[in-house]
């Protein structure tokens, strides 16, 4: 069972590895040990939820029902303070994860990817609205500018696809993950990054918010997700570049309106990507 939770944790980037998802919880580490151990928990809880209630075991075996918990788990100390209410909250939304995965699982029209984790990191982010002991003490943002730094985006651009903006080694660690499993993988979130950090030359891009990799790892997770799971059978790189773009748009747009964007520019462009190979596939079969 342990393989499957550290899978579960390695599945956040489509690598069903352990040793993988071992890696990744390294550098989650590197940057909060507070937030690796509850992203083990959260993968834990989701892939014991799983079990619990006798869902696919191949799946299970696989980490297809931890790693969305794991997003909610890091998600909880990266938004919230911690105590016995957060906390009791975190196990919920990982127990709920688990049962959101199953639902997207009976539709057959877009992949579930990490929709769960972004639909319930948002609900609690609206409770913590109504609760106010839910929330971190505001803090205020360095009005500084500063210039691009490539290692430093390249890197966090890696480390924010698990909500890791601080530690420049987690990044080179998640990409050593994807690597370890898959050497395609890793070329192809390579170029991901290189191609989505030229943003930084459009007029009104935030240097700050690249060099914190806000730009990159929606990106990253867009071009990996069409690349390697959707299964598209023609112009797969064209295709990957389009999910690429549509989430830099949607990134920039959700900075701009103050949204906490989470994965969700990933999700939905690749959502439009699939429905738009569905349709086409559907009509020449018609």
């Amino acid at each position: 069972m342990m393989k499957s939770i550290f899978r579960g944790v390695g599945q956040v980037m489509f690598q069903g590895n352990a040793l993988s998802g071992a890696l990744m919880l390294a550098g989650i580490g590197c940057n909060s040990l507070l937030m690796c151990i509850f992203a083990l928990a959260g993968s834990a809880i989701g892939t014991y939820t799983a079990v619990a209630l006798r869902y696919d075991a191949k799946n299970i075996q696989n980490g297809l029902y931890g790693f969305n918990a794991a997003l909610v788990g890091i998600a909880v100390p990266c938004f919230m303070p911690i105590h016995a209410a957060s906390v009791l909250l975190m196990v919920v939304a990982c127990v709920l994860s688990a049962l959101v995965t199953r639902l997207f699982e009976r539709q057959r029209f877009v992949p579930t990817l990490t929709a769960p984790f972004v639909l319930i990191t948002w609900t609690m982010l609206l409770l913590s609205h109504v609760f106010p002991q839910l929330q971190l003490p505001a803090t205020t943002a360095a009005g500084t500018a500063e210039s691009f730094s490539l290692i430093r985006a390249a890197s966090l651009s890696f480390g924010q696809i698990m909500l890791q903006g601080n530690n420049l080694l987690t990044g080179l660690l998640f990409l050593l993950a994807i690597c370890v499993n898959s050497r395609k993988m890793g070329v192809e979130s390579l170029v991901a990054c290189g191609l989505c950090l030229a943003v930084v030359s459009v007029p009104f891009v935030s240097t700050t918010s690249v060099n914190n990799g806000m730009y990159g790892y929606n990106a990253i997770l867009a071009v990996l997700a069409v690349a390697n799971i959707l299964g598209v059978a023609s112009c797969t790189y064209v295709k990957a570049l389009i999910a690429l773009l549509l989430s830099l748009l949607m990134q920039y747009a959700g900075l701009h309106m103050g949204f906490v964007t989470l994965t969700a520019p990933f999700v939905l462009s690749v959502w439009l990507v699939a429905l738009y190979h569905t349709f086409v596939v559907q009509t020449k079969q018609d």
